[in-house]
Order: structure tokens, then sequence, then C-alpha cells
């Protein structure tokens, strides 16, 4: 799609590492309009949207619930139809800017998570279970990263994985010693002695950077996995999301975020979902999965 001159220099005004994540976002909004021009105006207006600055009105049936005087100042937790949605999920973008850490686009498990959300009519279910005003902790923070950077912050989410890529030594083939592999860890988790890879597990974050650069794939990944954890939160008293499952299919994934999401919705009280998890207990949770 082609941007006029004023057009493109205010895009270059963005930062480098999301203008291609903006550009798109105007471009499929110009699309949507109609028109094959990328100008001033749309990128300005396109902006205020991105600010929340042309927010969207929860519909009439809400403006007199009692139950959304408090929410309905955070536009996040509305759709563009005005709709509440109870859940936040925040993906990394790193298969948008083209991240060179990246293991696998955390958009896939986004859309699974948010499909089993709306399938288990989480929203609905969630309004009905809380009996007075619906406050922003009440809703579930969900978060997703790509790789172990974990840009996406998923530590202090309700539910949060980040993508991990565990590696093996392949003791037949030959190591050629040239070092790229120790050179790359930044967890100096790789030790080559007489062209002999040893990788500390202890130290490993399972980014799988090594093996991307062996020349001889004298280490090689195994299968991409996510690394589950629950139970962060930020607030007065902040705490760390808990491990729960540190290497686990999509499939595993879904299905912890499935109990996750019981607990929340089984419980007859309105207690963080922490403060679920030190009752029932980690070890329990992982029983149920």
């Amino acid at each position: 799609m082609e941007w006029d001159k004023s057009a493109t220099l205010l895009l270059e005004k963005v930062p480098p590492f999301i203008q291609k994540i903006v550009r798109e976002k105007v471009e499929t909004i110009v699309r949507s309009r109609g028109k094959s021009i990328v100008t001033e105006a749309d990128v300005v207006a396109a902006r205020e949207g991105f600010m929340g600055k042309s927010n969207p009105q929860p519909p009439k049936q809400f403006i007199n619930n009692e139950k959304f005087s408090i929410l309905r100042k955070y536009p996040k937790y509305f759709d563009k139809d005005g709709n509440p949605v109870l859940y936040q999920i925040k993906p990394c973008h790193g298969a948008e800017v083209n991240c060179p850490f990246l293991i696998t686009d955390p958009k896939i498990l986004v859309q699974k998570l948010q499909n089993r959300l709306k399938e288990l009519h989480f929203t609905e279910k969630l309004i009905d279970k809380i009996k007075g005003q619906i406050l922003p902790h009440h809703t579930i923070k969900i978060a997703i990263s790509g790789c172990p950077n974990s840009c996406s912050m998923p530590q202090i989410k309700d539910f949060g994985v980040y993508a991990v890529e565990p590696v093996y030594v392949d003791t037949e083939t030959e190591c050629i010693g040239c070092m790229k592999c120790v050179k790359t860890c930044r967890e100096d988790a790789v030790t080559v002695n007489n062209n002999e890879v040893t990788i500390d597990k202890e130290k490993c974050v399972h980014c799988g950077m090594c093996a991307r650069v062996c020349p001889v794939d004298s280490i090689k990944p195994a299968d991409k996995k996510y690394h589950v954890l629950i139970g962060g939160k930020v607030g007065r008293h902040p705490k760390f999301a808990l491990d729960l499952l540190p290497e686990a299919d999509e499939a595993t994934t879904v299905k912890a975020f499935e109990v996750c999401v019981d607990i929340i919705l089984s419980n007859k009280t309105e207690q963080r979902f922490r403060a679920l998890i030190e009752q029932q207990g980690i070890e329990e949770i992982k029983k149920r999965i």
C-alpha cells in the first residue's frame, strides 16, 4: 500500500523495532475503509485509536449496571462492540519484529487460549459469580512469550507461558571446537574441552541458541515446548508466578489452562488466583492436568 510523504515522515518517527507492527496496523485500518493511500490523517487517527482516545462505550445494558462502574474506566476490558471481556492476553511481538531469539510465534497459542475462553463462556460465568462490583484484579491476566527472554512478562501474570527449546549433545557428531556455542550462550552453560561439549542443565534456560549456531550439529534442538507458570501478581504484595510445567507440549499447556480457569470459576470466593493456588497446593493442581 502506498504512503504519502507526510504519513511516511510520521512512520519514521516510530522506534524502528515496532515500525513494521505500526505499518501493518495502520494499513489494515486504511484498507478496511476502502482506501489505497495512507495519509497523515490516517496515521494520526490510528495513533489515537491505539492510545485509547476513541474508546468504544459499553452497550446500553451495562451502562447502569453497578457491577461495571469501576471497570468502565478501563477500555481494555471491553471489546470493540462494548461487550465486557474479563481476561487479558498479552503476547510478545517477536514474530512481527523478526526477533532473533524467537522459538515459536506466541500468537498460535494465544488464539487457542482465547478460543477456549470463549467456548467456556468465561466472561459470562465470571460476571455471574461476582456479586458486587467487578474489579480489574477479578479478571484473569495471561501472557505468552515466544522465548525465555519473556518480553511479555509471564512471570507476573495469573497464567504465563514462554516457549523453550531444549538441546542435547549428539555424541555421534564430532565437535570441531569452533567455540561458537560457548560465545553465544549468555548463561555460561556450555563448555568445550578437547572438542567435547558439555551443557550445564542447571544453568541452561533452553533458549536453543547454541544449537542454532553450531555449524556441524553436534548440539541439536529437541522438540519445542512451553514453560508454564501460574499465580504471578503485582500490587501491594507482589509475587512471581510458580513453576507448573517446565516443558509441556501445546495440548498439555491448553489442558493446564483449562484447569486454572476451572479453579477460578468453581471457587465460591472472589479471591485472587494466587490465593486459590496456595489453598489448593500446586502439586494438587499438577495432578489434575
